[in-house]
């Protein structure tokens, strides 16, 4: 997270966004996404969601167990203009899928599960690797779902695309 010289956080902003625009795709599109490298990602929203309170003063607002991305006050808290801090994500390639909970102010994977031991480690430095593997392949994962998602917001006509789309799903 950057701040600025007076100490106010000048960036965590985008993770909020990215974890919004995660959710919109996932509900709009199912949650596709097309990777460099014939990649073919899926990301949903599962069963924590945080929200940030709309001013300092106000307490966070924390969703769990079921879908509550489906939940009435999970809308609600989008159309009173609440930012989505952290949410838990299931990604997965292939057959591998990995659940993480994503902070959206420092992009901080917290509380990650791993896909399970490939049936070939036989030893302790097996499984070790393989674990290691998987945990790079996650992180390369984010940070291609963020590049897509700064290409979206980046372009010059988003207001009038993505942006328009996404506003009228988080006002529904």
């Amino acid at each position: 997270m950057s701040q600025g010289p007076d100490g106010i956080d000048t960036h965590g902003f985008l993770g909020e966004e990215f974890l919004t625009w995660l959710w919109f795709r996932w509900e709009a599109d199912g949650g596709e996404f097309s990777l460099p490298g014939n990649r073919i990602i899926g990301v949903a929203l599962d069963d924590f969601l945080a929200f940030a309170a709309p001013s300092d003063d106000e307490t966070e607002q924390t969703l769990r167990r079921g879908l509550p991305t489906r939940t009435a006050e999970a809308r609600t808290a989008l159309r009173q203009g609440r930012r989505l801090r952290k949410a838990r994500l299931l990604i997965a390639e292939g057959s591998r899928q990995w659940s993480a909970v994503l902070d959206a102010a420092s992009l901080t994977l917290l509380s990650v599960k791993l896909p399970d031991d490939a049936e070939e480690c036989e030893s302790d430095l097996d499984r070790t690797n393989d674990r290691s593997a998987n945990w790079l392949t996650l992180h390369e994962i984010v940070q291609g779902l963020y590049r897509l998602f700064l290409q979206d917001r980046l372009r010059a006509d988003y207001k009038k695309t993505s942006g328009e789309l996404q506003a009228r799903w988080m006002g529904s």
